[in-house]
């Protein structure tokens, strides 16, 4: 069915950032994270092309984000990035999901739904070196993991954790996280370690362990630019945007548009229409993170002028391969772009318009392409 508005996944895009990746940490595995939608990808077929490209595993935070994967036919083991609930720990196992535990008490309830039901459960030992959100205190780790592989239907594949600060100039804090973990899990053989986001893959080599767990970067976007000075990997960005012009509008100089008239024709105007707005996602575009509160600062105060100025300032898409401005105030589900200086425009015509991946709407279709 034709659309005015969906999102555009190149598949050829993704598995050039995971080949990017795998040259890279060498004959370290890749653990690819879907989690979010796969970034707002799409996470069934992101996982078919991760899959099909030789991850080990695939890691998602909730047990309702597995669900469909294996309901999509992906085999590939699945970790589970954050605790799951004891009335979820059924589905665990008969989903052959593998669970994050970061207690003892965690494992005996899984022990005893995997019994039950005549299976034996995957986990990862979750350690926490920093971040305090989940996993076992490091000191108490080697005690732990001695009883979790006494427990006749628990499989212990592997033990990580998440680093807090790993995008920092600052390294002392991920090297201390890392010494942490180091300490935690010297006794542990025959499982599977992993540490890396794609922050400290990038920029601790030697912390890859026995696999990393890239998320942003194969979605074709650094965690913060100045890692791309560290290894450019040319990454491919996989996601457009897209949307057709659904109206024209012709106004006179003076004559204004939209939502609170805020905007005024500075001349005789060509005004192409989208059907496209805010509750999709439109305005909210990605930014560059700053380097330091100071940058911050500054960069702030100097979009605020811009906005001040004009409120879609930053807001541009592309039409006829050209660029062309948001105007106006931007609606639930339309919006104006200034296609006066842009030759032939009419009714139709494919645009495409800067969206933040997570904030895209689901409602959208992703179009996968290759």
């Amino acid at each position: 069915m034709p659309m005015t508005c969906w999102i555009e996944i190149n598949r050829a895009a993704l598995r050039h950032n995971f080949a990017a990746i795998q040259n890279l940490v060498g004959d370290t595995k890749i653990i690819a994270v879907v989690k979010a939608n796969a970034y707002g990808c799409g996470a069934l077929e992101c996982s078919r092309v991760f899959s099909d490209a030789g991850a080990i595993m695939l890691a998602v935070t909730r047990v309702e984000e597995a669900l469909p994967l294996r309901e999509g036919g992906i085999e590939t083991p699945i970790l589970l990035l954050s605790p799951s609930l004891p009335d979820e720990l059924e589905t665990v196992v008969k989903l052959d999901l593998t669970a994050s535990i970061s207690s003892f008490e965690e494992a005996e309830k899984l022990n005893q739904i995997a019994a039950k039901l005549g299976k034996t459960a995957k986990i990862h030992q979750k350690i926490n070196t920093g971040m305090n959100r989940f996993g076992a205190r490091p000191e108490l780790a080697g005690e732990i993991a001695a009883k979790l592989r006494r427990l006749e239907n628990i499989s212990l594949d592997g033990a990580f954790t998440h680093f807090a600060r790993a995008t920092d100039t600052n390294h002392s804090p991920t090297r201390d996280q890392w010494e942490e973990f180091q300490n935690a899990t010297c006794g542990l053989k025959n499982i599977t370690l992993h540490v890396c986001n794609s922050a400290a893959l990038l920029r601790f080599p030697e912390m890859r362990g026995d696999a990393v767990r890239p998320g942003t970067l194969l979605y074709g976007q650094y965690p913060v630019p100045e890692l791309a000075v560290i290894a450019d990997l040319r990454l491919q960005d996989p996601f457009k945007a897209k949307e057709r012009v659904v109206a024209i509008q012709n106004l006179k100089r003076g004559e204004k548009f939209g939502y609170g008239s805020e905007w005024s024709a500075p001349r005789d105007s060509k005004l192409a229409i989208l059907a496209v707005g805010w509750a999709d996602g439109l305005a909210m575009e990605p930014r560059a993170r700053a380097e330091s509160p100071l940058q911050a600062v500054k960069s702030g105060l100097e979009r605020a002028a811009r906005l001040q100025k004009n409120p879609n300032a930053n807001r541009m898409v592309t039409i006829r391969d050209q660029k062309a401005p948001i105007v106006g105030r931007i609606a639930m589900q339309t919006c104006a772009i200034d296609v006066s200086a842009i030759e032939g425009v009419q009714i139709g015509d494919e645009v495409v318009v800067p969206m933040r991946r997570l904030a895209a709407g689901q409602n959208l279709a992703r179009v996968y392409v290759d």
